[in-house]
């Protein structure tokens, strides 16, 4: 090689490895900030929380994002009225972004998937409508005038009208879980995940789908309990119960109870309303204590205490990487994990790639992965793809070939889910009233996302990385500093709201009228935390008490 261009080569290599250096520097730079941010936020230090919020997020990108987190930070400030603020801009936003168009996926070639416009999830957006809601409540309870009360209630039904919109939108969508069920009962759906089995897919796509949240229909059909709309909250109540029933209970891990507690609501609701329907209802209620509470039951006899309890914060994204590279003796395009991180985090990668992409027989596919000290990178197959039939395509780009013998990196999300960090019970006036009941999960909403949207962000990031490599090519640049260009500006999009919480657990009694002593007790092995709280009920009403239990030991 001549002296000049080799020269040149070497120049061409520290400048790229001077760039993977730097986003490298970035991406620690964006994970220390945000991790601050959360940090201060379980702290309780509200206001850095928010400082190192707008910092990380400041980009026009991140708007949306920006504008939950704020109103998340906000609310637990009790600033319900600036919250709503973020939230509302926040939902215009939202409804403004849907899918991925080809020309973000260009723009993703040029830069990285970070640098795309954050859309939010669906049960993100549903979530802006649950602390709206809350918010306007929280208003409304407050020393007011009553044409300020009347509008801050009519508030709350618009926020749950906006709500069952985006659900039932939703469900057209995705369709019910009793469409599933029966799906999954039909033959033909039989044989495709036996073969499915077979080949080695561990993770079904169809029983992950997000297709109805049965959470935000209970916390609607409280709302419109509380202010007289009984009707409306029968329906809720009963469709919160037939989706828990149907599959929302078993696809996130929540308390089978949350079923009898919704069924009881819709039975209480008809008994209410003197409709005789209420006793069949209550026939379905597997619990023999909501059984007698229910026979026992008198309107207005009563006060009505709902405890809501969220808990710690969701869990974050990760991001996977991989190395793609050809076999040009096989024409074979191979894909293994390149794990980095502690030993933890490269266990949970390694298991992450084998459960999704690599191949494997079904009987062996649960039991390796699930031993405790299986660490192996080298027993994992690499991912394949017979490239025989695009062989002659490879070729008309000069260079492409030899990049892909190099090797080419990948990245995509992966979530790090973790069990709720502590049990929960209520107990008021000192007495044990029971276990808070796992109403909804956002880390197991986060990570079922995650795992359906697994095999497209795969997809699009080969597809990806390869148009930036062979436009580098075409450019005439050396294979090499190519497979460094796109090295050095692969990134996945890890962002997601951070500030929700992990789980959200519920308790619901009956209490005569009076001033009572409430208590959330937490429990972690040795660790014990209360969350306390006192206040009046009045017979007749329905009071809310929401709660942000976040786990220090």
């Amino acid at each position: 090689m001549p002296t000049r261009l080799k020269r040149t080569s070497q120049q061409v290599l520290c400048f790229f490895l001077g760039a993977l250096l730097l986003l490298i520097t970035g991406c620690a730079s964006y994970s220390k900030k945000i991790d601050e941010a959360t940090l201060a936020f379980r702290d309780g230090d509200y206001p850095t929380a928010e400082q190192k919020i707008q910092e990380v997020l400041k980009a026009e990108r991140n708007s949306l994002l920006r504008h939950m987190e704020l109103g998340t930070i906000r609310h637990e400030q009790g600033d319900y009225r600036a919250s709503n603020e973020f939230f509302e801009q926040a939902y215009h936003m939202a409804e403004g972004y849907y899918g991925t168009s080809i020309r973000e996926l260009m723009t993703r070639a040029s830069t990285n998937a970070g640098m795309l416009p954050y859309k939010s999830e669906v049960f993100e957006k549903i979530y802006i409508h649950y602390y709206k809601m809350l918010n306007y409540i929280y208003m409304a309870q407050s020393d007011i005038s009553p044409e300020e009360k009347y509008q801050l209630l009519d508030a709350v039904r618009i926020e749950g009208r906006r709500a069952q919109i985006i659900l039932d939108d939703h469900v057209f969508r995705t369709g019910t879980y009793e469409e599933a069920e029966e799906e999954k009962e039909k033959l033909l759906n039989q044989l495709m995940g036996f073969f499915a089995k077979l080949n080695g897919e561990v993770i079904n796509p169809r029983e992950l789908t997000f297709r109805d949240n049965a959470f935000m229909h209970y916390i609607m059909a409280v709302m419109y309990e509380k202010y007289g709309e009984l009707d409306n909250a029968r329906i809720s109540y009963e469709r919160a119960a037939n989706i828990y029933d149907k599959g929302y209970v078993k696809q996130y891990g929540l308390s089978p109870a949350m079923v009898d507690q919704a069924r009881f609501d819709a039975a209480r609701i008809l008994k209410i309303q003197r409709d005789q329907r209420w006793q069949r209802v209550g026939m379905n209620i597997r619990s023999q204590d909501l059984k007698r509470q229910l026979n026992e039951y008198r309107a207005g006899q009563n006060a009505d205490l709902l405890v809501i309890q969220e808990v710690d914060l969701t869990s974050s994204k990760g991001e996977l990487n991989l190395i793609m590279t050809l076999n040009s003796e096989t024409n074979l395009l191979e894909i293994k994990p390149l794990l980095i991180g502690s030993r933890e985090e490269q266990i949970y990668q390694l298991s992450w790639f084998y459960y999704l992409y690599a191949p494997k027989g079904i009987i062996n596919a649960i039991q390796r992965i699930q031993q405790e000290s299986y660490y192996n990178p080298n027993e994992v197959r690499p991912k394949t793809i017979n490239m025989t039939p695009l062989r002659s395509v490879m070729e008309e780009i000069p260079g492409l070939i030899q990049a892909l013998e190099t090797g080419v990196r990948l990245a995509v999300p992966l979530f790090y889910y973790d069990d709720p960090p502590f049990t929960s019970h209520l107990e008021i006036d000192g007495k044990k009233i029971g276990p808070m009941l796992d109403a909804d999960s956002i880390a197991g909403l986060n990570m079922a996302n995650t795992l359906v949207r697994a095999q497209g962000e795969l997809t699009q990031a080969m597809a990806v990385e390869a148009l930036r490599l062979s436009s580098c090519l075409l450019t005439g640049m050396p294979s090499y500093a190519c497979s460094l260009t796109a090295a050095a500006t692969c990134m996945a999009d890890t962002r997601s709201w951070l500030t929700l919480p992990h789980t959200i657990r519920i308790q619901r009694v009956a209490l005569p009228e009076g001033s009572y002593q409430i208590q959330i007790v937490n429990r972690n092995n040795g660790w014990l935390h209360r969350d306390e709280s006192r206040t009046d009920l009045h017979s007749g009403e329905i009071r809310i008490i929401r709660k942000r239990s976040v786990y220090k030991p």
